[in-house]
């Protein structure tokens, strides 16, 4: 799948829109499909993700509430075309369109706006948001690029929902689609990275050069393009809480 432009200017867009207002963008995702039928068996959830990074913001996110036996990603296999758009393009609906009707699946929600870095940046660190699940799909996973990389991605994936008044608390780690050669060029790197990213740079991010490999552990910045040290992070990316609402 080569790097799509329409959905680099989407998310440039939705950076520079709230790089220029003073009001904080909305946190509510929205949600793209239907729960199931079961609906006296639902209970509504709300979900914090918290930037554990100074050096990677992090983009509109999909997450789902499915069955055990669904997978979101699953690390030694080939990302699906929805993963791929997430960590190349910070593109969450493909995923989201990708998930309708496939079995296990009860409700899918796209994030409206990034997740800031910690420390710096115009958007807020944490973003909250909330989903629907059922007993017979009590398990939650999610991902979200890693804005300054080539396709690397924060993601959770078969978390068991909390019940009654708990809160579960997760952790969301860094993989690699290993759809896209990790060249750290400028001209592969999103453009919304040198916005709202630690390190201001050229605006490229039409190019890329693909590969065709499996889901994986991230290997970090290397710096050996545009990249550098101020990107790079230590352990997880991102804190995930989830607690039920009713």
């Amino acid at each position: 799948m080569s790097r799509s432009t329409t959905s680099l200017l989407a998310l440039t867009a939705v950076i520079l829109a709230a790089c220029e207002s003073t009001t904080p963008v909305s946190p509510a995702g929205e949600a793209v499909l239907a729960a199931s039928p079961n609906a006296a068996a639902t209970h509504r959830y709300e979900v914090t993700i918290s930037n554990l990074t100074t050096g990677q913001p992090l983009s509109p996110a999909v997450a789902v509430t499915h069955t055990r036996d669904f997978q979101l990603f699953s690390s030694g296999e080939a990302a699906s075309a929805g993963i791929q758009a997430v960590a190349e393009n910070g593109d969450p609906g493909i995923s989201a369109a990708e998930l309708q009707g496939r079995a296990g699946v009860f409700h899918v929600v796209t994030t409206s706006a990034p997740v800031g870095r910690m420390g710096g940046g115009p958007f807020p660190s944490t973003l909250t948001f909330e989903i629907t699940a059922a007993a017979n799909a009590n398990y939650f996973s999610l991902a979200t690029m890693l804005i300054c990389t080539n396709d690397g991605f924060g993601g959770v994936k078969g978390i068991r929902l909390p019940s009654g008044s708990t809160t579960t608390m997760a952790y969301a780690a860094a993989y690699d689609a290993g759809t896209e050669a990790n060249d750290e060029a400028s001209s592969s790197i999103v453009p919304p990275c040198f916005g709202i990213g630690p390190v201001n740079g050229p605006m490229g991010g039409g190019n890329r050069t693909a590969e065709s490999d499996v889901v994986r552990m991230h290997p970090g910045i290397m710096g050996i393009g545009a990249l550098t040290a101020a990107h790079a992070w230590n352990g997880p990316v991102a804190s995930v809480s989830i607690r039920r609402l009713r």
